[in-house]
């Protein structure tokens, strides 16, 4: 029910992505500071004749570096252990010029562009620990947000939003602004509920219809058979009903996906080594039981693979014939660097940092040994497969779905102003 028509994009693998599943959109691919609203409305009207007056809706989501609890408290051990300094400042103001970081002040830029083209609403996401960060008057930044909604004449009000609640198969929280101009409170909307009849998808129910991938990573990105029967209704949303609903067309075939012709792509994963084939198998998430983290692992106790063993002096997995090692990560400060996805429960929160690594994501199967790919990480999205991230590498991909905001949810916000549309 919303017609998306143009974006501003500071990455340009993002950027790629997005043309490439949305052609017909208009695209900048720059630093937003540098993009002044014109130069967006001047384009809109080259390219599609589309005018300010046209535009209903501004969403965004301004980078928050210093918001994210992971950022801040990882800044702050540092501090602590001396191995950070901002000048000679103490913890606190240390604190506080962190968050005064000038990328924690895009939020300005898109307040500009609400001020510029005037929208009946605004959507803005960012990430929960923007509620604990405080300004040096000890103001919380969303305070600070609304303030300056008000000031070129919005009003403002958010709430944290749990993507599960939302039919994603992921425990993920954001924080949502929304926002209508202070002269038409009849436009004031609220924050979506979790609905009644709303099922709560775990993490294995999302994925377990994909095919089998094995240990050396698979090949599945030109995968054109069928996928496995009997799927269940997430999984039916998926593949094509979501597509359907929108009338919306696989960017690769230019075809509505439909039950005969689905297709995915991205489903080529990371090769396990054989330290890991060794470990994953021990790392577990039992319903009801207590969870197997890596600490409780005992290097010494494990069968690795033919040719390899473990090397207590030089704490390395080691294959003397290929002479070739592989470290093994401290216990102690590594407790949940690897560990199994719940197959029983939503999916923790996915990041970014997927592009390193997917340590922290193996597949919830207790007999999969190996983490995910990008597309049961984008299913966990809950991004239909008919989405396509192949135009950008293979870390590029995790990356961009670990920070996306979940396409479900976002859809379940956009209903609540299609509620009020008229």
């Amino acid at each position: 029910g919303v017609n998306v028509v143009g974006a501003v994009e500071y990455c340009s693998k993002a950027t790629t992505t997005y043309h490439h599943n949305f052609p017909s959109h208009t695209v900048i691919c720059n630093d937003i500071t540098q993009v002044p609203p014109q130069q967006l409305e001047n384009k809109l009207l080259e390219e599609q004749k589309i005018t300010v007056e046209d535009i209903d809706i501004v969403a965004g989501g301004p980078p928050c570096p210093g918001f994210s609890n992971i950022g801040r408290s990882k800044i702050l051990s540092l501090v602590k252990e001396g191995t950070w300094n901002w000048g000679n400042e103490k913890e606190q103001e240390t604190r506080h010029q962190f968050i005064q970081d000038p990328r924690n002040q895009l939020f300005n830029e898109f307040v500009k562009y609400v001020g510029h083209f005037k929208p009946r609403w605004y959507i803005m996401e960012n990430v929960p620990g923007m509620l604990t960060s405080k300004n040096e008057n000890d103001l919380i930044i969303p305070i600070l947000v609304k303030q300056a909604f008000r000031e070129v004449g919005y009003e403002c009000k958010w709430d944290v939003l749990s993507a599960d609640d939302f039919g994603v198969p992921q425990s993920r929280k954001r924080l949502i602004f929304v926002g209508w101009r202070s002269t038409h409170p009849e436009d004031e909307f609220d924050h979506p509920v979790k609905a009644k009849k709303q099922r709560t998808y775990t993490s294995l129910e999302a994925i377990d219809d994909l095919p089998k991938v094995g240990q050396d990573g698979g090949d599945h990105s030109k995968w054109k058979g069928e996928l496995k029967p009997n799927p269940n209704p997430y999984q039916i949303q998926m593949r094509y009903k979501e597509y359907q609903i929108a009338g919306k067309k696989d960017p690769r075939t230019r075809k509505i996906p439909s039950a005969k012709n689905q297709q995915i792509n991205c489903h080529t994963g990371r090769a396990v080594n054989p330290r890991d084939r060794a470990i994953f198998p021990l790392l577990q998430a039992p319903e009801g039981k207590e969870r197997v983290t890596y600490d409780k692992i005992e290097p010494s106790e494990l069968k690795f693979p033919k040719g390899w063993k473990w090397n207590e002096e030089e704490q390395l997995v080691v294959n003397d014939e290929l002479g070739k090692s592989y470290k093994w990560y401290s216990r102690k400060s590594f407790k949940d660097k690897l560990r199994r996805i719940p197959a029983h429960k939503p999916s923790p929160t996915l990041v970014a940092h997927m592009a390193v690594d997917t340590y922290m994501y193996i597949h919830p199967d207790p007999n999969t040994h190996r983490t995910i790919t990008p597309r049961e990480a984008a299913r966990i999205q809950s991004f239909p497969d008919s989405f396509d991230f192949s135009e950008v590498s293979f870390t590029s991909q995790y990356r961009q779905i670990g920070n996306a905001v979940p396409p479900l949810m976002a859809k379940s916000i956009a209903s609540q102003i299609i509620s009020k549309f008229s």
